[in-house]
């Protein structure tokens, strides 16, 4: 009988081991590394001076914010006091301070003097900036601008202001103090019917027991009295 060799069966290829390929990966980005030595010190170059930049400008910041609040305070005393030279203080302030939380109160005085001192048209350049109705000083601000635009002899561009702070203020009694402004500011006019629009809107609004309801009846009906005659 013939004699059978043994046949050698091939073996399935086995896929590379988990450590053959760290070990490939780990030579390939070595070679990229060596070959593209100089991008990547550039690279971490510009990665530490971006991380320092931020670092310097949320120190300078912090800083700024803090100098800012003491400055204020000193010059909300002069103002308190009636410091003649308060004026100059608030708005030498807003030039070194005016992109800080701190401007809007700085704003708010600065106006307030204008409008004290007779300069409604200086109160009209400094509030606009601040006037935004749905933030406490901002409604202030609005007031106070309404009331410049008075002294300036534009009562439509006053009406006006109080009716957008009505409309955006968040607490009533803002409401009711915007709406009154605007309905004088009507009545004055001689539009009385729009006068008693606004006395309505704003007794609509009010508890019947309010101890003011009384007041804003009583202008109503004299509005009302004016209108029919």
């Amino acid at each position: 009988m013939a004699k059978r060799h043994p046949v050698r069966r091939s073996r399935p290829a086995q896929p590379p081991a988990a450590e053959d390929i760290f070990v490939e990966k780990t030579l390939v980005v070595s070679s990229w590394a060596r070959q593209n030595r100089q991008a990547l010190k550039l690279g971490l170059v510009g990665i530490a001076v971006l991380v320092a930049g931020a670092l310097y400008y949320m120190s300078y910041r912090s800083a700024h914010l803090e100098q800012a609040a003491v400055e204020l305070e000193r010059v909300r005393q002069n103002v308190a006091v009636g410091t003649a030279a308060a004026t100059v203080e608030l708005s030498q302030y807003l030039e070194s301070f005016g992109n800080t939380p701190y401007a809007a109160e700085a704003s708010l005085l600065l106006g307030e003097l204008h409008l004290a001192t007779g300069r409604p048209a200086d109160a009209v350049q400094v509030l606009k900036v601040a006037a935004d109705p749905s933030k406490p000083l901002g409604f202030q601000a609005t007031l106070l601008l309404a009331k410049a635009h008075e002294q300036l002899g534009q009562p439509q561009e006053a009406e006006t202001l109080l009716l957008r702070a009505a409309d955006r203020a968040d607490l009533e009694f803002q409401v009711q103090d915007a709406l009154a402004d605007a309905a004088r500011i009507r009545h004055q006019r001689g539009d009385t019917a729009g006068a008693v629009q606004l006395y309505q809107r704003i007794l609509d609004n009010l508890d019947d027991e309010a101890p003011q309801r009384a007041v804003y009846e009583m202008r109503l009906e004299e509005a009302r009295v004016q209108a029919s005659g």
